[in-house]
């Protein structure tokens, strides 16, 4: 799988290859978190397009219809329609019905959209006012066929721009020259997944493969402190919130298969987890998260755990849940940060058997030699050192220039070691001073 980049944001040109492990190291600031928010964008933007295009259909003609009941109910009377829940339940069931016959006979008439509002609206209206009434269902009728008629590409734009803009906050094209289209193409198998922006707008998409796998996320350990919270969050650590949460509770049963293998085929990563992470996770009464230890009088909450174990705690919840399919992208965004140099190195052997179990395409943005280190000698020690590929970030003038340096990665160690030179020289100049 190859990422090409053109005029996004900061990055003028980049071509970078997501295969096994692919490190992106460099400053801060130089577009390594760009790279991996682009990639999570695209798959969970234009995965199972067709199906949110129904979905925003289908939602669009039930509030319609919902604001349709409510403006008629302002002009006189009705029987039984007096409560905001009856407005919803009465809208759902017309754009349930609407769908039923649209799956079974692929599109849907006028007539029968006209019918399937006079079957359910009928009974709700006082005969004295039918005038009114068959105003409203001719005024029904029209923007209901209007949004039924709405061509798929339109509807599939406004969906692309508005996640991008949830992630990039609209700053999507060049922030170095104006009026430079940013062009994202991700490669699969020579098969092409292409979008076109606009003054931060999606203007053209297009795309030969259906994205099956998804991407997962993660930047920040204190979502851990936030999994029953119902304050805002951003995009990025709402998808991983409902991940670990909202799966859950939806089905009980999600991922068991998924679990059972991940645990019997896993040990060796359960192993290493359990260097760091000893004990269960549970929930409690109060639908808190915990985690129970052995030594322990009572479990530890959550938020209790120090910075470095929540990370540690996001990929174990990930893996017993079942919730990483092998083929899924895993981003991880300096992922060192919050980690005592003992455990990045545990948390760099980590992303290794990951990869080696599971065959996932996992990007890493990292700042840290030690840590880098970590990843080149864990990824030689388990056999496919040459499916890791580094790429050293950094700024040309105002453009970030990301370039692969497999073939020479000292390169970046000679960018990380620059302040501990700096380090050495100001100690010469006081020792010598």
């Amino acid at each position: 799988m190859r990422l090409n980049i053109k005029n996004f944001s900061k990055i003028k040109d980049a071509s970078i290859l997501v295969d096994g492990i692919t490190v992106i190291a460099g400053e801060n600031n130089t577009g390594k978190s760009t790279v991996g928010k682009i990639l999570f964008s695209l798959f969970n933007s234009v995965a199972n397009m067709e199906e949110n295009i129904e979905k925003q259909r289908r939602a669009e003609i039930q509030e319609s219809c919902r604001m349709a009941l409510r403006n008629y109910d302002a002009h006189g009377d009705t029987y039984r329609i007096r409560q905001l829940s009856f407005y919803r339940k009465t809208a759902q069931e017309i754009a349930d019905h609407i769908s039923r016959i649209q799956e079974r006979q692929g599109q849907i008439l006028p007539e029968q959209v006209y019918t399937v509002l006079e079957d359910t609206l009928e009974v709700l209206f006082e005969r004295n006012r039918k005038s009114e009434y068959q105003a409203l269902l001719l005024d029904l009728l029209k923007n209901i066929m209007n949004i039924l008629d709405l061509p798929e590409k339109a509807i599939s734009l406004e969906l692309l721009t508005r996640y991008f803009d949830s992630i990039f906050s609209g700053q999507i094209n060049s922030l170095i020259e104006q009026d430079l289209d940013a062009f994202l193409e991700l490669n699969i198998k020579d098969k092409n997944i292409i979008l076109s922006f606009q003054d931060n707008k999606c203007f053209d998409y297009q795309s030969s493969i259906s994205l099956i796998n998804k991407a997962v996320y993660i930047d920040n350990p204190f979502i851990i402190d936030r999994l029953n919270s119902f304050s805002d969050l951003n995009s990025i650590d709402s998808h991983l919130r409902n991940l670990l949460l909202y799966q859950r509770e939806e089905n009980a049963n999600y991922g068991v298969i998924e679990s059972v293998l991940a645990k019997e085929k896993l040990n060796e990563i359960f192993q290493t987890l359990q260097k760091v992470v000893d004990g269960k996770i549970v929930v409690k009464k109060d639908e808190e998260f915990y985690l129970e230890k052995e030594g322990f009088y009572q479990p530890v909450s959550f938020s209790n755990l120090s910075t470095g174990l929540k990370s540690f705690v996001i990929l174990k919840m990930l893996l017993e849940k079942g919730l990483l399919l092998e083929k899924d992208v895993l981003i991880l965004d300096e992922p060192e940060v919050h980690l005592h140099p003992q455990w990045q190195i545990v948390y760099a052997e980590l992303i290794v058997l990951l990869q080696k179990y599971f065959d996932l395409s996992i990007v890493v943005t990292t700042h840290s030699p030690y840590f880098l280190d970590a990843l080149n000698l864990f990824s030689v020690k388990h056999g496919f050192g040459e499916k890791v590929n580094y790429y050293l970030s950094a700024m040309d003038h105002d453009y970030v220039k990301i370039e692969c340096v497999t073939d020479h990665i000292d390169s970046i160690y000679e960018r990380m070691a620059s302040p501990i030179q700096m380090l050495d020289s100001l100690r010469y100049e006081l020792n010598n001073g």
